[in-house]
């Protein structure tokens, strides 16, 4: 990196940052993620705060010098590209940082804005450190000091810059800059940038390192020579908001590609779903899909290549984050929803009957887990406490349980008769006084359709603790009446008649044979009562009322036939 003395390159002009973002893509995943050294797992020692301090110093010192010795001797060479080994270097000095982080409490960071954040207090804290000046290494204390100190924890002479023994967690035992310094670090910095240098600093490496477009020519260096990135206009070095203007440059072309991409998804959708039913329920899906994959690419070059920092950072991503748990929730949603109609659909289930039900019931309690497991994990992600927003569902839903309380008892009704299937779609059954064929098994309502021919809506809460008398699941369909015959029939043509009615049900194929009741029954106020009782095997409604109809008949010849009336 170079000095703020002599500083060779400047920001890339607007039509590079535009076209950064497409060359980028082909580039991005083609290096590795860091470069060899003699023993990369090696961290720093953090076992006293002399060893933190010192391995923060010169772990911040060698990156600075590697990087800006290796551009300045490449901007001071004719080669348009950079060599395979300084590229190497380049890395290398980028993994040092991510080294000196782990000398800090950064638990406090969201996990959104991490890696910017957590770069961005390295070089603002080195930036502090050049400054105060520190004093002897020698006089901090060293592990054998701090054991007989009463107090785990040191601060730098004349500052609130504390490094304290982090007590539980994976990393106890440790000393680290505080997360309370950490806190406080913008702070420090904005107080002490207007003071000199002390000999041996880092000299301007914050300015540099977080204006200069470094990060686009490492990301592009096999497509773009370096030199035309970091050698840019001056005048695309102005500031806005913060930013340089090269930066907002980039900004709106990466935003502008996620947006094309998600257009053209939008596109795809209408043009799939015009291929059938099925087609169209999974080509849906692809919206809230093609959210999903560009939010964390964007959030990636703005972070990694771009390196937008401060306010409009965080502005960005937190809101970029934020769609993205959405998107996930809605996709999430809708493919319960996609699921289920194609498992229906292969079962070959109709599509209102009870399993069917129970299918969509079962996948959508499975899409409710996971949408609440998505947005705590968004939440967390943005710096909301896990345990606060599962305080806020848990108040939020005993809240919406007190006001729906017979909302939820018709749920469960509708869980319950999915579950325990009392009768389905198509059987005729009595409830209280409703009779008829149901139509309908929803979520809140069972629907049923009366033999003349309303429609009786019944909440699912009242269909289980009402008692359902299912005409339909019946072996036998009991026909009972009553044969009145007049006052002057004889004795005899009684007994025969009774006779003749038992024949004809005994050779009626349908009947039940074992429990046939034809009695002379009643001395009634106006006739003769005989007692019809039988039952019918027949598979549904309309099969009863034929052979009924066809038994009747035979009865009816027969007392015409044997001079036998009926009373009026």
């Amino acid at each position: 990196m170079m000095t703020n003395t002599n500083r060779p390159f400047s920001i890339p002009k607007p039509c590079l940052a535009v076209g950064i973002l497409v060359l980028w893509a082909c580039q991005l995943m083609a290096d590795p993620a860091s470069a060899t050294e003699a023993n990369p797992l090696r961290p720093i020692d953090t076992s006293s705060p002399r060893a933190t301090l010192q391995g923060f110093l010169e772990t911040t010192n060698k990156s600075y010098t590697e990087k800006t010795s290796l551009l300045n001797t490449y901007l001071t060479s004719q080669r348009l590209f950079l060599a395979p080994e300084e590229v190497a270097t380049m890395q290398d000095s980028l993994s040092h940082i991510e080294s000196v982080e782990r000398t800090l409490d950064l638990s406090e960071l969201p996990p959104a804005t991490f890696r910017e954040s957590s770069r961005r207090l390295v070089l603002q804290l080195k930036e502090i450190l050049d400054r105060i000046g520190l004093p002897p290494l020698e006089s901090v204390p060293d592990e054998d000091a701090m054991s007989k100190l009463e107090f785990k924890r040191w601060t730098i002479p004349g500052t609130a810059i504390r490094i304290a023994r982090i007590e539980k967690g994976p990393r106890t035992g440790e000393y680290l800059f505080t997360a309370e310094t950490m806190e406080r670090v913008p702070e420090f910095y904005l107080k002490v940038k207007h003071l000199p240098y002390k000999p041996g600093a880092s000299v301007g490496w914050y300015d540099t390192a977080s204006n200069s477009p470094s990060g686009v020519a490492i990301a592009l260096h096999n497509i773009i020579p370096p030199r035309w990135v970091l050698t840019a206009g001056e005048s695309f070095r102005a500031m806005f908001l913060g930013q340089p203007l090269w930066r907002w440059f980039g900004v709106v072309a990466v935003l502008g590609a996620g947006l094309a991409v998600i257009l053209l998804c939008y596109r795809l959708c209408r043009h799939w779903s015009k291929r059938g039913k099925s087609a169209k329920r999974w080509a849906r899906l692809l919206k809230p899909l093609s959210v999903v994959m560009v939010t964390p690419a964007v959030v990636l070059i703005l972070a990694e290549v771009l390196r937008i920092t401060g306010i409009v950072y965080q502005a960005f991503t937190f809101s970029l984050w934020t769609v993205f748990y959405l998107a996930l929730t809605w996709l999430v949603w809708m493919a319960g929803s996609t699921v289920a109609e194609t498992v229906i659909a292969h079962e070959r289930l109709r599509e209102s009957s009870i399993d069917s039900q129970l299918v969509r019931l079962a996948l959508r309690l499975v899409t409710i887990v996971l949408a609440i497991a998505i947005l705590i994990a968004g939440a967390d992600r943005i710096g909301l406490p896990a345990y606060s927003v599962l305080a806020g569902l848990g108040v939020g839903g005993l809240a919406v349980a007190l006001a729906a309380q017979q909302t939820l008892a018709n749920l469960l009704g509708s869980i319950i008769i999915m579950i325990e299937k009392p009768f389905a779609i198509g059987h005729w059954i009595k409830v209280k006084d409703m009779e008829g064929i149901v139509e309908d098994v929803g979520f809140r309502s069972t629907r049923i359709r009366t033999f003349y021919d309303s429609l009786v809506t019944i909440p699912s809460s009242q269909m289980v603790s009402s008692t359902v008398d299912n005409m339909e699941l019946r072996k036998f369909r009991q026909v009972k009446t009553f044969l009145n015959l007049t006052y002057d029939t004889p004795v005899e043509k009684i007994e025969g008649f009774v006779e003749g009615v038992r024949h004809i049900l005994q050779n009626h194929p349908d009947t039940r044979k074992d429990n046939i009741q034809v009695m002379f029954n009643d001395l009634g106020p106006s006739s003769l009562d005989i007692l019809l009782n039988f039952f019918l095997k027949v598979p549904d409604r309309m099969a009863e009322l034929t052979e009924r109809q066809r038994i009747l008949l035979d009865i009816l010849r027969l007392a015409e036939s044997m001079g036998v009336r009926f009373a009026t």
